[in-house]
């Protein structure tokens, strides 16, 4: 009887979990899904949990009970994969080494802090991973508390918040975090005038890219919470507490985020194979990295390409289309079919702006705004959580039956 195939995902992000779910269900092969972190970040929620709009418990995603709810062929490890040794195909840890007949990279990107732009990344904040998010919001929070406390209630120092980048991420962070505001003004009767989010942007539009709807839209729910927008402009230094646009004018700030782009994440480094500008591997039109046997890449490590050839942004869809698409093509090679051309389509765009509010358009027909927008984002993300954390609780009654029998004997 032939042995089984040993599939290794690196990355528990929205690539690896699809890549999971979708290897796990054919019990074709065993699955290791390595991670360095036992938690998925569910990153599209990160705006909600930094205005205090929800709990850490509600951006996670347990990876070890989601391992165990597919059975003994899946095995989750805590390590950080430092090395790729293509030829005797094993990926090496920092506790271990996992040898693999396919190899499927999903580890994502990591903030692009500039270095060119001096300062950047001592003086400003990330949200892509969940410590830097709680950091931030920590700090925040503590900054507020601090006001609240101060004589009479009375902000009487400027308190500036300041995002660099008018993408999808800066752009909901300005909206969700202005209406935090607005709702502690009103929830503590605290004056709050002088507290303001700066949003600054390279073009002449936030969301450059995305269909006009959705930049008008957000334009004008990011003025009416009194986001202060500051186009065309570009950070060219970054101090302590003040930053530099286009090398003349400065702008003093508390705390400062930045979203200005994305690179692929440091594992990269490691591959010697083709890679763009932002680090992302190459891949085939069937997802692999040409350069080794059996290695594929999905998500936001690799450059993804749609069906006109075009380029991808990184989004959380074109993540898990990629990776469904990724594993199904393993599956075809462990079952000597033909694997599939990776034709990956983003079928619209979610953009949350603060509260009960979304600006949404799908399938180029359906477009609509404010609170419908916002239960129609809140359905899809949440049903999202809902069946992974469904899948989460079948893990966990196996493993509590696996502790009763070691208790008990039965």
């Amino acid at each position: 009887m032939e042995q089984r195939k040993r599939v290794v995902i690196v990355g528990g992000g929205y690539a690896g979990v699809k890549a999971l779910q979708t290897l796990a269900a054919s019990n074709l092969c065993d699955i290791i899904l390595i991670d360095q972190h036992p938690y998925h970040y569910l990153q599209t929620e990160a705006y909600e949990l930094i205005a205090n709009e929800c709990s850490m418990t509600r951006v996670t995603i347990d990876l070890v009970a989601l391992s165990l709810s597919y059975g003994e062929h899946v095995t989750f490890i805590k390590d950080t994969v430092r090395e790729i040794d293509f030829d005797n195909k094993c990926a090496s840890g920092q506790n271990s080494c996992h040898p693999y007949d396919y190899l499927l990279l999903c580890t994502g990107s990591r903030t692009a802090f500039h270095s060119t732009i001096a300062g950047l990344r001592e003086h400003s904040h990330g949200v892509k991973t969940l410590p830097s998010a709680l950091s931030f919001k920590h700090q925040f929070e503590q900054r507020l508390y601090a006001r609240m406390e101060s004589e009479g209630g009375w902000c009487g120092e400027p308190f500036n918040v300041v995002i660099g980048g008018g993408g999808l991420s800066g752009v909901e962070i300005a909206a969700e975090m202005a209406y935090y505001i607005r709702v502690f003004h009103e929830d503590n009767t605290l004056t709050c005038e002088d507290i303001h989010i700066f949003l600054i942007i390279p073009h002449e539009n936030v969301l450059e890219g995305m269909e006009r709807y959705l930049i008008d839209k957000a334009t004008e729910r990011l003025i009416e919470l009194g986001v202060k927008i500051i186009n065309h402009s570009r950070i060219t230094l970054v101090e302590e507490h003040t930053l530099v646009l286009n090398n003349e004018k400065s702008l003093c700030f508390d705390f400062m985020i930045f979203t200005g782009g994305i690179v692929a994440s440091t594992l990269t480094a490691t591959i010697e194979s083709e890679k763009n500008q932002k680090s992302q591997l190459i891949v085939d039109e069937y997802l692999r990295v040409p350069t080794f046997q059996g290695v594929f890449a999905a998500g936001d490590i690799a450059e993804l390409r749609g069906v006109e050839g075009d380029l991808l942004p990184p989004t959380a869809q074109t993540a898990e289309q990629s990776g469904t698409l990724a594993a199904q093509n393993i599956l075809a090679i462990i079952e000597n079919r033909e694997m599939r051309c990776a034709k990956i389509r983003i079928e619209g765009m979610m953009v949350a702006l603060g509260g009960n509010y979304a600006a949404i358009s799908l399938f180029g027909v359906f477009r609509v705004s404010g609170l419908l927008g916002y239960w129609v984002k809140r359905v899809i993300m949440r049903g999202y959580r809902y069946l992974l954390h469904r899948q989460c609780i079948k893990g966990m009654d196996k493993l509590s039956k696996t502790k009763h029998r070691c208790h008990t004997g039965f």
